[in-house]
């Protein structure tokens, strides 16, 4: 434990350094800071927010104080920890004054980011800038920073959606507060600075993804060029034996580069949460009350909002004539998916839609404009325009619904993301499908996944716990002591089976303490002592520490 004179005195110093303004100890701001949407127990002492000029001088303070210091760009890591440290004590360096967007070259398609430039922010800078190229988003919240979300190795929907493949330069803060640029960028006027990722000699880009030996202040982003034609396209399937199908229908087309974008693949339960919370006025009426959400009530949903058992959202971008050949030859692959319906709609067709959705309404039958409180965002999302939107379905398990200004940690909002990989085949689609089913339904969860064909090999399988953080389970546990028992046992089995997650949340990050190559994980805690020996930078992240006991 730190020593409270200690700290008392790093505190004085930035307070010095940054302005009393600029350093947040208030109790009931640095407990919000330590609140995730699952159980957590690391503390925030305080939370810093210097600005670029400061940050090295704030880095030096704590290596003399000896304090761990955590950076976070939004802290809107939902589902993964949000802004908790993954060390037991930390102070926060928000990065959030970060803001500066620089060097778009629109010839070249790329742009320079600051840490703590939003996804809203840079959609409206590239609109400002006449709209001519995309960014890829994600389906988290607009104030999401794009560094943070990269850095992380997310990704999206479009042909650029693995955002880590399509970056080309970052520039990172060391421990010691000296700064690095990577790539081309560590050359004088290098003419391909930004263009050509790899640079000269070893790259060193990977080493600051998913690690704590540097804080990433900005970094060259790809953008997408406007396509001449754009077109979304939908599938839903009403089997569940349907899922084979699906993957063996966009597997040939994303390798043959027919699919461009990343295909999602989700199930009813990660549709449903999206339209409306669970019903519990109706579930009260039938005395069907039980968890996870008895079959009756899905059955009585799914007719309500017309999904299926799976459902695909995918994208086609090019030229006319690209989309014309790829729409047909889509149509052919997912007509052998059974029972079926697939829909293309382009930006002129969804516009219709709206303009007449009442009348649409009363001749289907459907409730319309709930249908497009969905589909309008998914569609721009696709285009690179971030929405809130998608955040709803976080509180499927609330009994309140999300305010305008949406903040899962201080709503009590129970979400952990679980995120496996494997190869892209419709036998491991079905494995990972039957774990999940398996673990989450007899932990009380609605198995919620959306597989995602993130390149011409690889599925992802994001898996969603969502439960109400302030509720008790039926059989008298918290809602929270039962998601990290299912957790864990959903970690253990996939690890069993030959699956590993591409991210982790910031607790289980202790199981690569003990996972994988010991060599491996060596040389990373060698690395860690060369950038950072006084060992500040958020300890735990990724990798550990020598010395961290296996129990933290």
């Amino acid at each position: 434990m730190l020593h409270s004179d200690t700290f008392a005195a790093a505190v004085a110093q930035w307070q010095q350094l940054l302005g009393a303004d600029q350093v947040i100890t208030h109790t009931e701001q640095t407990h919000l800071a330590a609140t995730a949407t699952f159980l957590t127990t690391s503390q925030v002492l305080a939370i810093l927010r210097p600005d670029k000029t400061q940050l090295a001088a704030c880095l030096r303070i704590a290596t003399e104080f000896n304090i761990a210091v955590y950076p976070v760009s939004s802290g809107k890591n939902w589902g993964y920890g949000s802004r908790v440290p993954s060390c037991r004590q930390a102070v926060l360096i928000d990065l959030i004054r970060l803001k500066q967007i620089s060097d778009y070259q629109p010839q070249q398609h790329v742009v320079r980011v600051e840490a703590g430039v939003t996804q809203q922010e840079l959609a409206e800078y590239l609109q400002q800038q006449g709209g001519m190229d995309w960014m890829d988003c994600t389906g988290s919240h607009p104030d999401c920073s794009i560094v943070g979300n990269t850095v992380e190795r997310g990704f999206g929907h479009t042909p650029y959606g693995e955002h880590a493949n399509f970056i080309a330069g970052l520039e990172v803060m060391l421990a010691d507060g000296s700064i690095i640029h990577t790539g081309f960028h560590r050359f004088d006027n290098a003419k391909a600075a930004g263009l050509y990722k790899w640079g000269l000699g070893p790259g060193l880009d990977q080493l600051f993804l998913q690690s704590n030996l540097g804080i990433v202040l900005s970094m060259t982003l790809w953008l997408m060029p406007k396509p001449e034609k754009f077109i979304a396209f939908y599938l839903s399937a009403k089997t569940d034996a349907a899922l084979e199908a699906i993957v063996a229908a966009l597997t040939p087309l994303k390798q043959q580069g027919i699919i461009t974008s990343l295909p999602h693949i989700a199930n009813e339960f990660r549709v449903l949460g999206g339209m409306q919370q669970y019903p519990w006025q109706r579930a009260q009426e039938l005395k069907q009350t039980g968890f996870p959400l008895p079959a009756v009530l899905k059955t009585e949903l799914q007719q309500k909002w017309q999904v299926g058992n799976w459902n695909v959202s995918g994208a086609l971008y090019g030229t006319k004539e690209q989309v014309a050949n790829a729409k047909r030859q889509v149509r052919r692959a997912l007509s052998k998916v059974p029972a079926a319906r697939l829909n293309f709609i382009s930006d002129e067709l969804l516009c219709f839609i709206e303009r007449y959705q009442k009348l649409i309404a009363l001749i289907t039958r459907m409730d319309i404009p709930g249908m497009l409180k969905v589909l309008r965002p998914v569609h721009n999302m696709m285009k690179g325009l971030p929405s809130s939107q998608f955040l709803s379905s976080a509180y499927w398990r609330k009994q309140q619904k999300a305010s305008a200004d949406v903040d899962l940690d201080r709503d009590g909002v129970g979400l952990i993301w679980c995120a496996f990989v494997g190869p892209a085949t419709s036998a491991t689609a079905r494995e990972l499908m039957n774990i999940i089913s398996d673990v989450l339904t007899r932990h009380g969860f609605e198995p919620g996944v959306t597989f995602t064909l993130l390149n011409e090999r690889c599925l992802d399988a994001v898996i969603s716990l969502l439960f109400d953080r302030q509720a008790i389970a039926p059989d008298g546990q918290s809602w929270d002591d039962k998601a990290l028992a299912c957790r864990l046992e959903l970690y253990q089995q996939m690890f069993q089976h030959g699956f590993y997650p591409y991210r982790v949340d910031v607790d289980m990050m202790k199981l690569l303490n003990t996972t994988g190559d010991v060599s491996y994980r060596q040389l990373l805690q060698r690395l860690k002592g060369c950038l950072d020996p006084a060992g500040i930078l958020a300890p735990g992240r990724y990798i550990a520490d020598p010395m961290q006991e296996l129990s933290e």
